[in-house]
């Protein structure tokens, strides 16, 4: 197995786990996360997979590497609905890793009786903000666990 082989194994078998208090702003006048507000928790769940994979680099400084992660497409299934002041679980883990592309799959569970709140597939890629050209993944990733 070639190391670009195991980078793709490792970032298929990771998973990540994000607790997050929904804030009195997250919500509408009914109360409940505002469905907007789920895009910002899956997010958050991006953040922390990245961040917990291991390596020395930070997603946050990616883009003082003229480096932009960005967002494809989302598909989001609402399941139930997060009220203020609960908790809530975002559990991330890579779907699928294409040349140009990756999805992620991330579930949001209320922590207090793992009710399934939402569901999200969201294809991200890799842009070098220099030259303005797709990265590819796997080799973006050799560097960043580095």
């Amino acid at each position: 197995m070639d190391e670009l082989e195991e980078i793709e194994l490792r970032l298929l078998n990771h998973q990540d786990l994000k607790k997050v208090k929904v804030r009195f702003n997250d919500t509408d006048a009914m109360g409940v996360v505002h469905f907007m507000n789920y895009m910002m928790y899956f997010d958050d769940g991006f953040v922390s997979f990245m961040n917990s994979l291991g390596g020395s680099e930070k997603v946050e400084r990616m883009i003082h590497k003229h480096i932009a992660l960005g967002v494809k497409h989302v598909d989001i299934t609402y399941e139930n609905s997060a009220k203020f002041g609960d908790y809530v679980i975002i559990k991330t883990n890579i779907e699928r890793i294409g040349k140009k592309s990756m999805t992620f799959f991330h579930e949001i569970t209320r922590e207090a009786n793992e009710d399934i709140l939402a569901v999200v597939k969201a294809t991200r890629f890799i842009l070098n903000l220099k030259t303005n050209q797709l990265m590819d993944v796997l080799e973006f990733f050799q560097e960043f666990l580095k």
